[in-house]
């Protein structure tokens, strides 16, 4: 029996004792007590006994409406006679996150009733009580914890102003073995030969030779401790972008917003593109700049006439209508200005990009994410080439199991094709691919073959990561990540 075993068992001679008392007797950290309890449990020298309870604690909007009250109290607060709502919160100085909370809760509490009027909407005073949720957000900012507080906090879990956290203790009790082995340490006096802890006064002497060490336990119990570290779905992405880069390509970035002409002119689709309505795209509110003439009228040329052996669109082409600026709505655009500012033969790009589209936002959708687009300049690049590329990331990078491509259509690219994948026992569809076009290219005076794609990375990172909401991609919920 080493020392701290000896101390141990001699701390519990007069009875059980929980970890926080055992460490406090004997001087040792919980992670060196956690290793001796469970190597003297394991022996039958002492019996272990593990428990958890939830303890309960304010989250940062907690602990800031415990300070200076609930949004739905400060409205009432301000309320002392009929009055115009607008004028109500305003008075009150809620902020414009916790107008409709306060609204909800009050009205939920029976502390308000809303009337219309020629238009405008009125609030009136009908009660003030003090409701459970203040109660019990008294109760937890003043340190009380328990089962009973998780039932009575429901509401203020369900706001996200506090937290059950699971707390796990232990406590441990001499058995009638571990008196016995007490008494025969004491009458011998102790095995004070054995090295608990190996230290660099001991490695520097050669004190350890001829030592013996205590074993080390695997299944120690310890604290669990939190550690910082990167965002589960930025990990996700540096893990793609490595992978590309260890490929041979080049990353390059842009900006989020951009003017039709480079996000769809330069991409050789037409004006009255379906894809270029209002319910598509985000439109700003002033206009950019062309590029030079030389450019511009080469673009123009392409749409009105064709280009490379095409006929164009044949339409009036607008230059008003392509100046017009937009939030980024697909990532191909960055293609088209790096291929014009710089145009090398061999090349491998890839980008990230953040793009926004409008769009009814739930679970799985959302009116900005991200995309992973890029090509290859090549004389001699095809389109079996381009499909290795993508089979590579699908299964290299995202874990598919199978992968699939079926024929389709874009403006800018022909042939064109979609890529399917399966991953973790589900078919997603990550994006299309194809060769650019030869009067887009001729537009942009690029004279050498180029492969392209755009894949959208929420959902597939959803997929990898095991989420089941693209909002908690850009969660800051430290229990989810944790987890992650």
């Amino acid at each position: 029996m080493n020392e701290n075993e000896q101390r141990v068992l001699s701390a519990l001679k007069a009875g059980g004792l929980d970890s926080v008392s055992i460490a406090k007797k004997t001087g040792l950290e919980q992670s060196t007590l956690g290793s001796v309890l469970a190597k003297l449990d394991a022996d039958g020298l002492v019996a272990l006994e593990k428990s958890e309870e939830s303890k309960l604690e304010l989250t940062g909007e907690g602990r800031k409406y415990s300070k200076q009250e609930l949004p739905e109290r400060r409205l009432i607060g301000a309320i002392k006679a009929r009055m115009l709502l607008d004028d109500a919160v305003k008075k009150a100085g809620l902020a414009a996150g916790e107008k409709g909370i306060a609204l909800s809760w009050a009205r939920k509490n029976n502390w308000i009733a809303i009337s219309s009027e020629g238009g405008k909407a009125f609030v009136q005073k009908t009660g003030d009580n003090e409701s459970a949720d203040e109660r019990a957000l008294k109760e937890i900012s003043g340190g009380k914890k328990g089962r009973a507080d998780v039932l009575a906090a429901k509401n203020l879990v369900a706001r996200s102003l506090v937290k059950v956290i699971g707390e796990k203790s232990f406590s441990a009790k001499l058995t009638k073995k571990g008196a016995a082995q007490l008494t025969g340490a004491h009458d011998a006096g102790g095995n004070k030969g054995v090295v608990t802890s190996l230290t660099a006064q001991i490695l520097k002497s050669g004190e350890w030779k001829g030592r013996q060490f205590a074993e080390y336990d695997l299944n120690t119990l310890v604290s669990p401790v939190s550690i910082s570290k990167k965002h589960f779905y930025k990990e996700f992405l540096n893990r793609m972008k490595m992978h590309l880069v260890g490929m041979g390509f080049r990353e390059i970035r842009s900006t989020l917003v951009e003017t039709e002409f480079w996000n769809m002119d330069a991409l050789f689709m037409p004006q009255d593109h379906p894809a270029r309505e209002i319910h598509d795209i985000f439109r700003l509110n002033y206009k950019g700049i062309l590029p030079h003439p030389g450019l511009t009228d080469k673009v123009v040329e392409a749409h009105e006439r064709g280009l490379a052996g095409s006929r164009g669109w044949g339409y009036k082409y607008s230059k008003d209508k392509a100046s017009q600026v937009i939030a980024r709505s697909h990532d191909t655009g960055i293609s088209a200005r790096e291929l014009v500012s710089n145009l090398k033969c061999p090349d491998k790009v890839f980008f990230v990009a953040h793009v926004f589209r409008p769009d009814e936002i739930d679970w799985k959708h959302f009116i900005e994410f991200n995309q992973l687009g890029g090509y290859v300049v090549d004389e001699s690049i095809s389109l079996p080439q381009l499909m290795g590329y993508l089979k590579s990331f699908a299964v290299d990078v995202c874990g598919a199991k199978n992968v699939k491509f079926a024929p389709s259509y874009f403006p800018f690219t022909e042939p064109s094709c979609e890529m399917m994948a399966e991953i973790n026992g589900k078919w997603v569809e990550l994006g299309g691919a194809g060769i650019f076009r030869p009067e887009m290219l001729a537009a942009l005076g690029v004279d050498k073959p180029v492969i392209a794609w755009g894949l959208g990375l929420d959902r597939l990172a959803m997929l990898y990561l095991g989420i089941n909401d693209m909002r908690e991609l850009a969660t800051s919920k430290i229990e989810l990540l944790k987890q992650k």
